[in-house]
C-alpha cells in the first residue's frame, strides 16, 4: 500500500524557523508536487524543503591541518637544535634576541624567530605566537 500525499495531509519537511526536520501540513501542490507547507510545531508557512544538504568536510582541509602541525613541529625541532644558550624563563619585562630559547609557563619551550618593538615572534611546538616583551 502506498501513501499518497494530498493537500491537507502530513509530510516531513525542513522548517526554516525551527531549523529542524519536522512534521508539516501540506497547503499547496502544483502538478502533484508539494509546494507550500505549514509547520505543526511553530505554525510558520513556507515552501516545502527536504532536509538541507549536509556538506561533508573536505579531506583536503583536515589533511592540511595535520600537515601544518607536522611541518610546524619539524620547524620547531630544527629551530631548537640551532638555538643558542640555556632556556630563559619568559617574562614580559625581559628583552630577547633572535635565536634565544624561551620557557613559557603555558606554551612550553620556544625559539625567538624575530624581534619587534615591544614584542617578539616565538616558534612553539604547535604554532608561532607573538609575545609581549620590553624589546626596543
Amino acid at each position: 500500500m502506498t501513501d499518497r500525499i494530498t493537500t491537507g495531509g502530513d509530510i516531513d519537511s525542513y522548517c526554516t524557523r525551527c531549523k529542524l526536520n519536522l512534521e508539516h501540513i501540506v497547503l499547496a501542490m502544483v502538478s502533484g508536487a508539494v509546494v507550500k507547507v505549514k509547520c505543526k510545531t511553530c505554525g510558520s508557512i513556507h515552501r516545502f524543503k527536504g532536509m538541507p544538504a549536509v556538506r561533508p568536510k573536505s579531506p583536503r582541509k583536515e589533511g592540511a591541518a595535520a600537515k601544518s602541525f607536522v611541518s610546524n613541529q619539524a620547524l620547531w625541532e630544527t629551530a631548537m637544535e640551532g638555538a643558542k644558550g640555556p632556556a630563559l624563563p619568559y617574562d614580559m619585562e625581559s628583552s630577547y634576541r633572535s635565536g634565544d630559547v624561551i620557557d613559557h609557563s603555558i606554551f612550553g619551550k620556544g625559539v625567538v624567530q624575530k624581534t619587534l618593538f615591544k614584542k617578539c615572534a616565538v616558534l612553539f611546538r604547535d604554532k608561532e605566537r607573538i609575545l609581549a616583551t620590553s624589546n626596543t
